[in-house]
């Protein structure tokens, strides 16, 4: 495939940022002005992203991320409401960066979409199948450019495994493997636990109310435990391990052997929660690939479950905290951690051979990209590059086949999907949370600008 086609082959092409673009274009070096949601932990990096545009607002719960932040940028405008800032500050805002906990990633991503702002949001996209649904839609519908922040898909080694399989290194692809050891320590969380931590106080720096954002059922704050450290545990905030380290490792995969989003779901879990993700389990999709309609099983271990080593990989020690085999009928493709930044062959006198003969290795099909995720979205809205490769419409069907397998270790059972009707149609308790309420001033109808 040349540089060509994969451009046309993006979820958009060039073409579709005759809206985002036109300002930029028409003036060669115009700043964007940014407003970044979220600008503690990954927010604090995410910041640093943009630091050669015009960051014009700065929005956080925390007056003490606020306050670091803000020496960063001294001319920001400050909020706690991003509801606030969006309405205020309209028509002074070209794009948004969100990088807060999972449950509010949706509507501060649909209240900027809905005032034709530019997105980058942390993954996972969304917190329920319905929510990416409707942040693809949108973000279609008003040609904006988009960027979910998984960095990986960014590296040369996603780029290097997908021209591996495509030039036949490892032969027919069986099976894919993955694995990681979050939750660490079951994120402080007692299997036998079945309701919210009891109340603790809310310290003078937080604003709890707007932490909890869209939650139906508010829920007391209880100190360490939702807000900064432990929050990706409990359904009601996060996604658990899935959701965490999902959209990293599992992108590789997805992306590299075109699949489709699972049709059916396995699962193995050791303690179903209503409240809270569980110390470990094992989930397995079923995938179809898009071009040769193929089934290919990919298994996700997490918490202390570990996947069995291949044959061709005996002797060696999987990387502890988790990693990627695929699986070929000549050879597997293996690389360590969550994302893809070392990939490699196996069996060992297949990566030898590899290594020793440069001039017979694949040559370069897809195109590499230069700064990672926010630096590959800035260009594009200023029209100097293709659609990011994890955008809305290739991040969402990524995220929603995460999403899937959160409700299979909810629900502690398996589930098929029928994605064209977002129906899973044989465990009613799943369906139920493809779509969440919420609560009022967060509503769909709410976040109109």
């Amino acid at each position: 495939m040349n540089r060509r086609k994969f451009i046309q082959g993006s979820a958009f092409t060039a073409g579709t940022f005759a809206f985002s673009n036109v300002g930029f274009a028409q003036n060669p070096g115009k700043k964007i002005r940014v407003a970044c949601i979220g600008v503690g932990g990954m927010g604090g990096g995410d910041i640093r992203g943009v630091k050669n545009e015009t960051v014009v607002a700065l929005c956080d719960v925390d007056d003490r991320s606020l306050k670091s932040a803000a020496q960063l940028y001294p001319s920001a405008k400050l909020y706690k409401d991003y509801r606030i800032m969006l309405r205020e500050m309209k028509d002074g805002i070209d794009a948004v960066t969100v990088s807060t906990p999972d449950h509010t990633h949706f509507p501060a991503s649909m209240m900027a979409m809905f005032a034709n702002k530019h997105v980058y949001v942390q993954k996972p996209m969304a917190h329920n199948i319905w929510q990416i649904r409707q942040m693809v839609a949108e973000a279609r519908k008003r040609k904006l450019v988009t960027q979910m922040g998984n960095q990986g898909h960014t590296f040369t080694g996603i780029r290097l495994v997908r021209e591996w399989i495509e030039a036949g290194l490892i032969g027919e692809v069986k099976e894919v493997i993955a694995w990681t050891d979050r939750p660490y320590q079951c994120y402080a969380f007692s299997p036998e636990q079945k309701q919210y931590p009891k109340a603790t106080p809310v310290p003078g720096y937080l604003d709890w109310d707007l932490w909890q954002g869209c939650v139906k059922e508010p829920t007391a704050h209880a100190k360490d435990v939702f807000h900064r450290l432990y929050w990706r545990g409990w359904w009601r905030f996060g996604m658990g391990g899935l959701g965490d380290i999902g959209c990293h490792t599992l992108d590789t995969p997805f992306w590299a052997l075109d699949l489709e989003i699972a049709h059916k779901v396995d699962v193995e879990v050791d303690h179903v929660n209503p409240v809270h993700t569980p110390p470990g389990s094992v989930v397995t999709y079923h995938c179809k690939q898009k071009k040769t309609g193929k089934v290919i099983p990919m298994t996700w271990y997490e918490g202390p479950k570990v996947p069995k080593l291949p044959a061709a990989m005996v002797g060696t020690k999987l990387h502890k905290e988790g990693g990627l085999i695929i699986i070929g009928s000549d050879g597997i493709v293996y690389h360590p951690g969550m994302r893809p930044d070392s990939p490699r062959l196996f069996p060992e006198e297949k990566w030898t051979a590899f290594r020793n003969n440069p001039e017979s290795r694949p040559k370069e099909v897809y195109p590499r990209i230069k700064g990672g995720p926010i630096a590959e979205w800035l260009r594009a809205i200023k029209g100097e590059g293709p659609a990011p490769g994890s955008n809305f419409d290739y991040a969402g069907p990524l995220t929603e086949m995460i999403a899937l397998g959160t409700l299979a270790i909810r629900t502690g059972k398996g589930m098929d999907y029928d994605a064209g009707k977002m129906q899973i149609t044989n465990n009613p308790e799943a369906q139920a949370m493809i779509k969440e309420e919420a609560r009022e001033g967060f509503r769909l109808e709410d976040l109109k600008v």
